[in-house]
Order: C-alpha cells, then structure tokens, then sequence
C-alpha cells in the first residue's frame, strides 16, 4: 500500500506556508505605504494590480465544455475586486488620505489589503504549481481540488483583510521619517501572515492527501496504521 504523507511532510508543508504568509506580509505592507507616498509607484502597482486581475480572470474562465462552478464565481469576482484596487491606485496620494475620516479609510484599506494579499497568494500558488508540474517535481498539482482553493482564498482573505484595517487603523500612511507605525505594523502583521500560512500549508496537504486517496484505492496515510 502506497504512503501519502508523514509527519514531517506535513511539517514542511506548513513551514512553506508560514514563509510565504509573512513574505506575503511585509510586501503588502510595503506596498500599501508606498502606494500613498508616491504617486509614480502607485500608478506603476495600479497597472501590476489590473495586469495581474486580468490574468487571474483569464486563467479561471472555463474551457469550451466545463461548466462555471462556484470556485470560478469567487474567484472571478475577487479578481474583478483586484482590477477595481488596481484603478484605485491611481487616485491615493498620502496628501488625501490623511484627511479621510476612519470610516472611510478603514474600508479602502481592508479592500486594498484584501486584493493586494490575493492577488500575490493566487500568483505564488500559481507559480509553484506550474514549476513543480514542468519539472515532475510531484504526480499533481500543489493546489488542485475546489476545497483546496477555497483554502487559498479563505487564507488570502483573512490575512489580506487583517493587514490593510491595521493599516488604517493605526495610520501607517501618516507615519514619521522613522517610521515607527510602519515597523510596528510589520511585526505584527508577519505573525499573522505566518500564522495564517502555516494553518493553510497544512489544510492544503491535508485536502491533498485525501483527494489521493479517493482517488486511488492503493493509498493510505502514513500517520495511520495500514493493514
């Protein structure tokens, strides 16, 4: 009988994804900072931001044949959410942004966060499937199952929706030159994203394991005992 994953593969796992969390973290920190403090910049990720929505839309549209299922449809209309951050890019000046009251720019924050954290995970995730698939690294993709993807996403949005209320709420964008709300902002925010990362590497290999064994009657998990 075939072994699935061990403990140690489950471990790794969720290292990989604590990793990519508060990688994750501090680039969408970065970026929504930067976003305010220089208009060239946000232009320049207003355009990343729509360039990758587009693509996310173009990659879960459905084959002539396949039907729109509900992963599409979420994932479809987050993507759409992306291309609408992506023109709000354009508009953000640190000038502006100060003046807003908190119900205001909590909520722009929150969506930005949202949309820059799922813009980045669907693009890495997409990535690592492509490489580890091109180079036979594994039998099948890292993310393949609609459970698996909503994973993904439930992921994105937490951590995505957590970094930009912090964001607005402790007014990052209307730090000093010392940048003492932005640094305090990271920390936190990369624990929550390796948090976060490591609870969704191990839910992922969790699923994956599972789809191998109904998909094959030969596979067992090796943390149980096989007879």
């Amino acid at each position: 009988m075939d072994v699935v994953s061990d403990k140690l593969q489950y471990t790794l796992s969720a290292a990989v994804g604590m990793c990519l969390g508060a990688f994750i973290s501090l680039i969408v920190d970065a970026a929504l900072f930067e976003i305010g403090e220089s208009y060239m910049f946000g232009a320049i990720f207003g355009l990343c931001l729509m360039t990758i929505g587009g693509i996310i839309l173009w990659r879960v549209k459905p084959l002539p044949g396949e039907r729109l299922t509900r992963w599409r449809i979420l994932v479809c209309g987050f993507s759409l959410m992306v291309l609408m951050s992506g023109m709000m890019c354009f508009l953000l000046n640190k000038n502006w942004i100060i003046r807003l009251t908190p119900g205001l720019k909590l909520p722009m924050y929150t969506m930005l966060g949202t949309s820059l954290c799922f813009a980045l995970t669907f693009s890495i995730v997409d990535m690592l499937n492509n490489v580890s698939c091109s180079r036979e690294l594994v039998t099948q993709p890292l993310v393949q199952s609609s459970k698996q993807i909503y994973v993904v996403l439930m992921a994105s949005v937490v951590m995505g929706s957590l970094f930009g209320f912090s964001f607005g709420l402790i007014d990052v964008e209307d730090d000093s030159t010392k940048h003492y709300r932005l640094d305090e902002d990271q920390a936190v925010n990369t624990a929550i994203g390796g948090a976060v990362g490591a609870l969704m590497g191990g839910a992922n290999q969790y699923l994956r394991d599972r789809q191998l064994v109904a998909s094959s009657p030969y596979v067992a998990f090796s943390m149980e005992e096989c007879s």
